[in-house]
């Protein structure tokens, strides 16, 4: 039976609650443990999770056993729509098998558009691609597993027998995730993808042969800027308490790895950073600066510096 998907497992949940008369339920309800497919402990785990992310939950004190109240009736899509800065969910929600939902999108944002407006949204963007022929011939590589050669602008080589697994919307933009000759993951923009081509291998690779890659492109990627197969370090910053509401305990996190650890007397928050290269980090940095103060690692900071150095020398240059 195949793993439940963190959608359908939110579903559950709210399919649940709203069946209970009094909307609340325990951590050892019975059909919550024989829907999900998992016991107690990751029942709890479920619904705290869900509440970092939903207002719409709330752990009932003074019970003997862990239980839950649902404030108020929802719907998973309207509610994650209300979020929309979050807007990788709708992919993973799309992806998570429910062809019907971007029509339920359209129809929604019809209907509340003197509410919202996207000046980015990269639904406009996967339309205007698919009219290319690089977009096209991608995305049936990475359905059938296909190896590709591919070119890229500004750089001559071209690069043969590449793994193609999927098309990833990050960053704000369209990447494709392949695997190359030397069994690395890495991301090509495909804005900067200039030619697709039939490869030298002519077969298509087996799943099997890109499980690692992939494991790491759903649980570590945060970035495209993120290397696979770099041991990741560990930077700790400090949010001054100018900025601190945002990087604060239960806030929406702008990177994966971000983890609170501490808010101090004077208001400011520490929390911590992973990061396998200096650039996966540094832009989030520098876009809060000078709120966004590196503890450490002394390299991070000096890295940083030399960065802030060699801007303000360019800049004084053109004067």
């Amino acid at each position: 039976m195949p793993k439940l998907t963190k959608t359908e497992m939110f579903n559950i949940l709210i399919e649940e609650f709203s069946k209970s008369g009094d909307r609340t339920l325990d951590i050892y309800n019975e059909a919550l443990k024989e829907r999900l497919r998992v016991g107690s402990k990751q029942i709890q785990r479920i619904i705290e999770e869900f509440m970092l992310k939903y207002k719409s939950v709330e752990e009932l004190k003074g019970k003997r056993r862990k239980t839950y109240k649902l404030l108020e009736p929802m719907d998973l899509f309207k509610e994650s729509f209300e979020h929309f800065e979050e807007i990788g969910w709708f992919f993973s929600m799309a992806h998570d098998g429910d062809p019907e939902i971007f029509k339920e999108l359209a129809q929604y944002t019809n209907t509340e558009k003197d509410i919202y407006k996207f000046k980015n949204s990269p639904f406009e963007d996967t339309k205007t691609l698919e009219s290319k022929e690089v977009f096209r011939r991608l995305k049936i590589a990475v359905k059938n597993r296909e190896y590709k050669k591919i070119k890229f602008m500004f750089n001559d080589t071209v690069y043969d027998n590449l793994k193609c697994l999927k098309l990833v919307f990050m960053d704000d933009n369209w990447y494709l995730a392949f695997v190359d000759d030397e069994e690395k993951l890495r991301f090509g923009r495909i804005s900067f993808i200039q030619r697709v081509d039939y490869a030298s291998n002519s077969g298509s690779f087996q799943k099997v042969s890109v499980q690692k890659q992939m494991q790491f492109l759903e649980g570590s990627v945060q970035n495209s800027m993120t290397l696979y197969g770099v041991t990741p370090n560990t930077a700790t910053i400090k949010a001054t308490s100018n900025i601190a509401k945002y990087f604060d305990e239960n806030m929406k996190i702008f990177l994966s790895s971000q983890k609170f650890q501490k808010k101090l007397e004077d208001g400011s928050v520490i929390f911590t950073l992973s990061y396998t290269q200096e650039l996966e980090i540094l832009p989030l940095i520098q876009k809060w600066m000078p709120d966004l103060i590196i503890l450490e690692p002394q390299e991070l900071k000096d890295a940083y510096i030399k960065k802030l150095l060699t801007t303000i020398t360019n800049q004084n240059s053109h004067n």
